[in-house]
């Protein structure tokens, strides 16, 4: 009975917490029109920024270091920083071949994330770019639909 009583009381917290609501990912802000990164208030309210906790944060982690051994950096690499649609393809069809990052080599699978749309991928990889990245421009929901379509 008290066990029940515990986790009645656990539930009722957690909910309250939450506020009983999914959260949803703003996708109404254009890609192309990014804030600039300044402050950690800045980090969370880039477009881009819901879309890297839900689907690349357990793997490349809040501080985008990855996990040593099993997932790369994303700091100033080559992948981030380099061609757009390499990136992009990553992001949309996923990664199954081995890779080097800054010297070290991963082999890690990095499933397919098809299901975001042309916007989501952007504004990720837009955030991505620009907190952990030193690449310039922006990468637009165009330019995410054309490499979807080239499969």
């Amino acid at each position: 009975m008290r066990t029940n009583f515990l986790l009645i009381t656990a539930l009722m917290m957690l909910s309250a917490c939450s506020g009983g609501k999914k959260k949803e990912i703003d996708t109404s802000k254009k890609a192309g029109k990014t804030p600039v990164i300044e402050s950690a208030d800045d980090i969370t309210a880039h477009p881009g920024h819901d879309v890297y906790t839900l689907h690349c944060l357990p793997c490349h982690q809040a501080d985008g270091n990855g996990v040593p051994g099993m997932y790369p950096t994303l700091h100033d690499t080559e992948w981030v920083n380099g061609d757009t649609e390499t990136l992009i393809s990553i992001v949309l069809h996923g990664m199954d071949e081995e890779i080097e990052v800054n010297g070290e080599v991963f082999s890690m699978v990095m499933a397919p994330l098809p299901h975001l749309t042309d916007l989501e991928v952007a504004d990720v990889l837009n955030y991505v770019r620009k907190r952990f990245g030193t690449a310039d421009g922006s990468i637009t929901p165009e330019q995410v639909g054309e490499v979807r379509d080239e499969g």
